[in-house]
């Protein structure tokens, strides 16, 4: 299952986790075994995923697929902040280094090889005009996730994080991670 994680602390995140929930459809449950604030409240469930909101920013979090059971991938909706123009990117976390935002120093979280080259590549597909995709290197938090994880984002100003064509390609580019596997194979490593 893809657990899909919407910080309402990121402008962005908020504006992907609406589009995510106009372009699927999900059923509503309520999770009242955790405040609203850490991921309970209302729980969207679609076919293959499962999206929480939480009020700390995604960097803050610890463990949050915790929250969702038992998961395969966890997907960080949020914005990428810079001076690289519209671009729509994604990359795993932890710190080669100091941890200056999030996480721990010199920690870095379970990376999803498999399911990161098949969000680039749908991000390729569904990128509004004049947007370019790229991957980042591992920069921030959090270090500790509890599943395989990235963050899938929209970048790189105020401007883009309102942009609902940008947010709709990135909820788009999430839920083509529905039963990707977060790893290869042995054979699609030799094949």
């Amino acid at each position: 299952m893809l657990a899909i994680v919407v910080s309402r602390a990121d402008e962005a995140s908020v504006h992907i986790g609406e589009q995510l929930l106009d372009v699927a459809d999900w059923t509503e449950t309520v999770d009242d075994s955790r405040p609203d604030a850490d991921g309970g409240g209302t729980v969207y469930r679609t076919e293959g995923a499962v999206l929480r909101e939480f009020d700390a920013r995604h960097l803050d979090l610890v463990r949050p697929a915790d929250v969702f059971g038992d998961v395969d991938l966890l997907a960080f909706a949020s914005k990428h902040a810079g001076e690289t123009g519209p671009l729509l990117t994604a990359h795993h976390t932890g710190n080669f280094g100091p941890a200056d935002h999030g996480g721990r120093e010199g920690a870095l979280a379970r990376a999803c090889p498999k399911a990161h080259a098949r969000v680039l590549e749908a991000l390729r597909t569904h990128a509004p005009e004049g947007y370019r995709v790229g991957m980042e290197a591992t920069h921030h938090g959090p270090s500790e996730v509890g599943a395989p994880s990235m963050f899938v984002e929209v970048g790189s100003g105020p401007d883009q994080w309102r942009d609902p064509d940008a947010a709709r390609a990135v909820a788009r580019a999430i839920l083509d991670l529905r039963d990707v596997s977060p790893y290869r194979s042995p054979e699609e490593w030799s094949g």
